[in-house]
């Protein structure tokens, strides 16, 4: 299925992943679904460097309008595509899997309602120290504009949730100490998807495509965008 072509295009996935990374090496979703043999595209809301300056209060218009850019231009290459978002990549990925109707959506661990506030603010200075922030107050002022970045984003998301109507697999860890998991359940409640799946896993964290079960999550991944894919073919009366 993912070997299709279509005027020399193929099945592309989108991946969105959190702030902080994790598109590179051998051992993540964006290599896995390569090996099935999808074109695949990593972005992480850091790729927009100038978030990272400290003192923009609308970072989130940065990491929307940065990666809208690489969508268009990813979209270009591929005859379908389907967005994976983790974690805050899964809002980023829900306002741009409505506005280009893309051909599914796949969420993973979205923040949509937080658990523990001071975990999460721990999450957001631990990768702005990352970054090479040296000065204390200023990570506090980086800190602050990213909170308030997020909660626009979160607000932005759940707005266009009863716009989407493309194939919809939501992705959540039952053991996630930062958002909780219920979040799932209200962006998987609020789509108009005909066609919309959820599935929770049991033993993992927040950080679930480094966790235990990341294996499951990528083998799950494929099956998903496999059957979506199946679906627009046979529509399409390709098979």
């Amino acid at each position: 299925m993912a070997l299709f072509a279509k005027n020399r295009k193929r099945i592309g996935c989108f991946i969105i992943h959190e702030t902080n990374g994790g598109c590179d090496g051998d051992d993540t979703l964006a290599s896995y679904m390569e090996k099935q043999g999808y074109v695949t595209y990593c972005y992480t809301p850091a790729m927009s460097f100038d978030s990272w300056n400290g003192v923009n209060p609308n970072i989130y218009i940065e990491w929307l309008d940065y990666a809208e850019k690489k969508l268009v231009e990813f979209m270009k290459t591929c005859y379908t595509v389907v967005i994976i978002g983790y974690s805050i990549g899964g809002l980023i990925g829900i306002h741009l899997a409505e506005k280009y109707g893309v051909d599914a959506l796949i969420t993973i661990n979205a923040p949509i309602f937080i658990s523990d506030f001071r975990r999460f603010v721990d999450m957001l200075r631990c990768e702005l120290g990352e970054k090479g922030h040296s000065k204390a107050n200023r990570m506090v002022i980086s800190t602050l504009y990213n909170l308030f970045s997020f909660n626009k984003l979160v607000n932005q998301a759940k707005r266009k949730l009863s716009k989407l109507y493309c194939p919809l697999l939501v992705i959540q860890s039952k053991r996630d100490k930062i958002f909780n998991w219920s979040g799932a359940y209200y962006i998987f409640d609020n789509v108009s998807s005909r066609k919309k799946e959820i599935q929770f896993f049991p033993k993992s964290g927040h950080y679930i495509l480094n966790d235990s079960e990341k294996q499951l999550v990528f083998i799950r991944v494929h099956q998903f965008v496999e059957k979506a894919m199946e679906s627009k073919l046979l529509v399409e009366g390709y098979i």
